[in-house]
């Protein structure tokens, strides 16, 4: 009735040998476009043929290695769901850990008895003798036939019974409901359900993972013939051609086969899972999944010399079957976090240039005007295994001719900067000083041509503290002759007499002794990020001398950073912080009253800025005429769109070169949110470029010094830059730009290009990075609230968001979706790469991240209309905004939502899970604000506080019963008792910014009330959670309470 054969000798498209590349042709049948040969055209939508090079990167990344083999997922429809395919056999399995178990089982398969021949009854007489093959004679003969011929067998008439067995547990089985989603198989018609398990002419058809099973039961005197696929060497023989896919059916036949024939060789399959009351455990010996109740039962019925042998000293490893093997259950568990920690160390691994300066600059040709440029670049990069952030450089040289860059040549071998605090090319580029630290202390070093050529030992030199090097006061500048070099140090304050009292630099750099009961003095310090540093001074190396002049004549109540050398090296200009009454907070506030200073030579200072504002990031021009610098309101906001002041130093005239904005068209410049480059004019000093977030985007900016005119540079519009999400300028030298770009599935690379008349004529060269595509799309969201979630004092705002999902599957697979809050809240998610958001969602997770009404790129009136409506409007935005993506996307689970989020992120996360308890899933929380009340006294910005609830704040002010009221019915705290939704906290010991008490808090509420809670606490961290191991520690966890949560 049946009569087929064949063999497994093609190879699916999905594996590849060793040399092969993957075929990329243009569509003649749809489209004209180019599809991936991996997956379905619902899976990954045509596209261009530069599109799909970069999506089939990421499967090439993700591609499994075995032997000369690449096998790439399938995303084809063999199967309704992503899988992969068995190069020795036709199984097709959708877990990685499952298949590479597979792989190793497969090419280990020794057939014993081996039928590949189905015959009708018609061509198979029943007269016809059988012959029976020992496996010894299996084994002798094989080496004198065939491929082919080896793989035929028949089998002895004792095995009748076994057909019998088979039949009717096929029977049993075929009765059962496949349900699991990972379970692909054949059921059988309505038609042959009514015939029974025997059917017209007695055939039971059906299909295993190892080839397709046959049985023929008219007559049980009749012998039957089975076919099963069986590897042989590098070959596998297999008659299945409709579905390769394994049932619990076939996996209970294979295995009654296996049990009597073939001894102990193991059948790899995707089952249907059982309830947890049926636990299961693998028979260590022939690999067999028994109930528990039953595997000792099996373990004395087949395996009685094994188990006898344990008694063996020798083998006592293997007394219990938890000690020979993994339970299944913990087996997953290790492959599961196995599989988070490579996803986080792919997508952290990235390099992210920090900085670029341009080094030399040499004219090969005057006649056609040739140019070679040679260009500078730093790099950061995480190292998870050392668990610490390394730094390397780079050396790019560009080929020029006139303003165009012909050919950019290799940068060669990376290398590695160690302890390198602060750098500085000279203004003729034939020097560069670094300050470095080893060994506990710090030297100043200039490098020229013939290497070093001359290091001061700061620390030996005694005349102040440590070198500061953050953003907020560090800097290090060459005087214009090359013969000095300015930095800003913490004062030295006390120094052992030899009468045991202590010491302190006055004004003058003296010494004054101090008393013996003040050596306990608390000092204040600037806060979160900035431990330790109180009373920075200005100090002066003279390369020449070989001293350090440490200049007086700062007034005590200012204290200097971001300094640079005045016109002709004459004085100083310097930003000043206001210390009096007492210090706030200073990391992340653009809020801090502060001025611009120039002190001359001789200490004489005076303020060129306005008073009572707060001043940032001066920068002079090339031609040493103009100075322009960013201004902002005290208090208020932490962080606020500033105004750009320029400041004309031959006249000592101030004005305003780029205005607040407090509402901005749909795409337009938004207004300026963070500092200048350290270079940012032009060679003439006619324009200035700098960064800005704008909605869900951050570009580049220009400015016409005369008229004011600003323009954008790059962004998604106004340059084709393989549409990058995010644009960051880093300096801007001889009219050359290199800038930093990258999206949400691009991790960052530089970009150069000649500046040009119009901005928009700039062709960009490529200066390396990671040139890869991640497998998952995002698109940005702008999104409008209803009239019911609209703030009357601020209509009419607009905010946004970016959804990150991973390519479109079958809609029974949903994706769980992450709703990521940041912090701030004055910040800003840009579309740029997020590593902890591209691991969320290579594992899976569609991740929704939020710009609430009040986050930066909006505008002045966006920040502003939150003040006072903390807890209620930007709860209120990010609900809106998660429904506005489960309504938009049918790929996304809505019941499968959860939330995390830091700082002001972790208080709104809390927030959600407390305001809506039956909508989220779980939450991970970091250094969230719990209870505003309580961190009144603890905070390093207390003003906050009181601004966040729209009280306004003055140094004196002191809390009122009205006041602390208003903050506790503004915290996450008040709705503790409504939260169901398991939490997961992350708190920094040493947070000063958020007390890790808030955090405590939270978890005793929940834990009296028997809510799953779970705490964990890094005693050497800040409020940033920032160090590579907590990092990596953190998102370990945040996954796993994740996927314990949504099953």
């Amino acid at each position: 009735m049946f009569s087929h054969s064949s063999q497994h000798t093609e190879l699916h498209k999905t594996i590849l040998r060793g040399g092969e590349q993957p075929v990329v042709q243009k569509c003649q049948e749809c489209c004209s476009l180019y599809h991936c040969p991996y997956c379905g055209p619902e899976m990954f939508k045509p596209t261009i043929k530069s599109k799909c090079l970069k999506h089939l990167q990421g499967h090439r990344r993700r591609a499994i290695r075995h032997k000369e083999f690449f096998i790439f997922k399938c995303h084809l429809n063999c199967r309704s769901a992503p899988h992969f395919h068995c190069v020795s056999c036709t199984s097709t399995f959708m877990r990685k850990d499952g298949f590479l178990k597979h792989l190793a089982m497969c090419e280990n398969k020794t057939p014993k008895i081996m039928v590949i021949e189905v015959k009708s009854e018609e061509s198979y007489p029943t007269s016809e003798p059988v012959t029976t093959v020992s496996p010894a004679a299996t084994a002798s003969i094989a080496e004198e036939m065939p491929v082919e011929q080896r793989c035929k067998s028949l089998i002895t008439g004792d095995t009748q019974d076994i057909w019998k067995r088979k039949g009717s547990l096929g029977e049993h089985l075929y009765t059962k409901n496949f349900t699991d989603e990972d379970t692909v198989g054949l059921r059988p018609t309505e038609e042959s359900a009514n015939m029974g398990p025997t059917g017209e002419g007695g055939i039971v058809a059906e299909q295993v993972s190892t080839g397709k099973v046959l049985v023929e039961e008219e007559n049980p005197l009749v012998h039957s013939v089975v076919d099963l696929s069986v590897s042989v060497g590098d070959h596998s023989a297999s008659i299945s051609s409709v579905n390769p896919h394994s049932t619990e059916t076939d996996v209970a036949i294979q295995t009654l086969v296996n049990e009597i024939f073939l001894g102990h060789t193991p059948v790899e399959c995707n089952t249907l899972q059982r309830p947890r009351s049926e636990a299961q455990d693998l028979c260590p010996f022939c690999g067999l999944m028994l109930n528990r109740k039953n595997l000792q039962v099996h373990l004395r019925r087949k395996h009685p010399e094994e188990v006898s042998s344990q008694e063996n000293p020798a083998l006592a490893q293997f007394k219990t079957t938890k000690q020979q093997r993994l339970p299944l259950r913990q087996q997953q568990k290790i492959a599961m976090e196995s599989e988070i920690r490579d996803v986080f160390r792919h997508c952290i691994k990235f390099p992210v240039p920090i900085s670029a300066s341009l080094v030399t600059d040499d004219l090969l040709d005057s006649t056609s005007e040739k140019r070679c440029i040679t260009i500078l670049t730093r790099w950061s990069q995480c190292d998870l295994e050392r668990g610490r952030k390394l730094g390397f450089a780079q050396r790019w040289t560009l080929l020029c001719k006139r303003n165009t860059i012909e050919h950019v040549l290799p940068s060669g071998t990376s290398t590695q900067i160690h302890g390198e605090l602060l750098s500085c090319q000279s203004p003729f580029g034939t020097s560069r000083a670094v300050i470095r630290e080893e060994a506990g202390h710090q030297h100043l070093e200039v490098w020229g041509q013939n290497g070093l050529e001359k290091i001061l030992d700061l620390t030996a030199q005694n005349k102040h503290g440590k070198v500061y090097e953050d953003e907020q006061f560090a800097c290090l500048a060459w005087s214009p002759c090359e013969k000095k070099l300015l930095y800003v140090a913490e004062k030295k304050r006390v120094e052992s007499s030899a009468q045991s009292s202590f010491a302190s630099a006055n004004e003058d750099g003296g010494v004054v002794l101090l008393e013996e009961q003040d050596k306990n003095v608390y000092v204040e310090d600037w806060g979160e990020g900035l431990v330790g540093k109180s009373c920075p001074v200005l100090c002066v190396a003279d390369l020449n001398k070989g001293a350090v002049i440490v200049y007086a004549g700062v007034p005590p109540h200012i204290s200097p950073g971001q300094a640079l050398w005045a016109p002709n090296g004459r004085g100083i200009v310097f930003v000043g912080q206001w210390n009096e009454p007492f210090r706030l907070g200073l990391k992340f506030c653009s809020n801090r009253r502060s001025g611009l200073y120039y002190m001359d030579m001789k200490g004489n200072c005076e303020c060129l800025s306005s008073e009572g504002v707060s001043v940032s990031s001066p920068r002079m021009s090339p031609d040493l005429h103009w100075i322009v610098y960013l201004q902002g309101q005290i208090f208020g906001p932490h962080r606020q769109c500033l105004s750009m002041m320029l400041y004309d130093v031959k006249n000592r005239t101030t004005s305003v070169l780029v205005d607040v904005v407090r509402r901005a068209e749909k795409g337009q410049f938004a207004g300026i949110y963070e500092s200048l480059p350290s270079q940012c004019w032009t060679a003439d000093s006619e324009r200035i470029y700098f960064n800005s977030a704008c909605e869900n985007n951050k570009a580049v900016f220009s400015v016409d010094r005369s008229t004011g005119r600003i323009a954008q540079v790059c962004g998604l519009d106004s340059l084709r830059l393989d549409n990058f999400g995010s644009v960051q300028l880093l300096t801007i030298q001889k009219d050359v730009m290199v800038m930093r770009c990258s999206s949400p599935n691009q991790p960052p690379c530089l970009k150069v290009a000649f500046l040009s008349p119009v901005d928009l004529n700039m062709h960009f060269s490529n200066l390396g990075g990671a040139d890869v595509y991640e497998g998952f799309d995002w698109q940005p969201m702008l999104i409008t609230p209803p009239s019911q979630e609209e703030n009357h004092q601020f209509s009419g705002l607009n905010f946004g968001a970016i959804l990150l999902k991973p390519y479109s599957t079958p809609e029974r697979r949903k994706s769980p979706l992450v709703v990521n809050i940041h912090g701030g809240p004055h910040s800003h998610f840009a579309a740029e790469w997020n590593a902890t958001a591209a691991a969320l969602t290579e594992l899976g997770f569609a991740v929704l991240m939020v710009n609430y009404r009040g986050s930066t790129g909006f505008g002045q009136d966006s920040i502003e209309s939150l003040l006072g409506n903390v807890g209620s409007q930007d709860v209120e935005d990010v609900q809106r905004a998660v429904l506005c993506a489960l309504q938009n996307e049918s790929t996304l689970d809505p019941d499968r939502v959860v939330v995390m989020g830091g700082s002001h992120g972790g208080f709104l996360a809390c927030h959600m899970i407390g305001q809506y308890p039956d909508f989220y899933r779980a939450c991970a929380a970091r250094n969230p604000v719990i209870n505003a009340a309580t961190l009144l006294g603890t905070s390093d910005i207390v003003d906050w506080r009181y601004s966040s609830v729209g009280i306004k704040y003055a140094f004196d002010r002191l809390p009122t019963p009205q006041s602390l009221t208003t903050m506790l019915e503004k915290s996450p705290i008040i709705h503790a008792a409504q939260i169901r939704a398991p939490v997961l906290l992350m708190l920094g010991g040493r947070d000063r910014r958020v007390s890790p008490h808030q955090g405590l808090e939270l978890y005793r509420a929940l834990k009296s009330r028997n809510i799953p809670i779970r705490l964990l606490w890094y005693s050497d961290e800040g409020h940033s959670l920032s160090k590579v191991n907590t990092q990596s520690d953190c998102f370990f966890n945040i996954i796993l309470w994740f996927r314990e949560h949504l099953n």
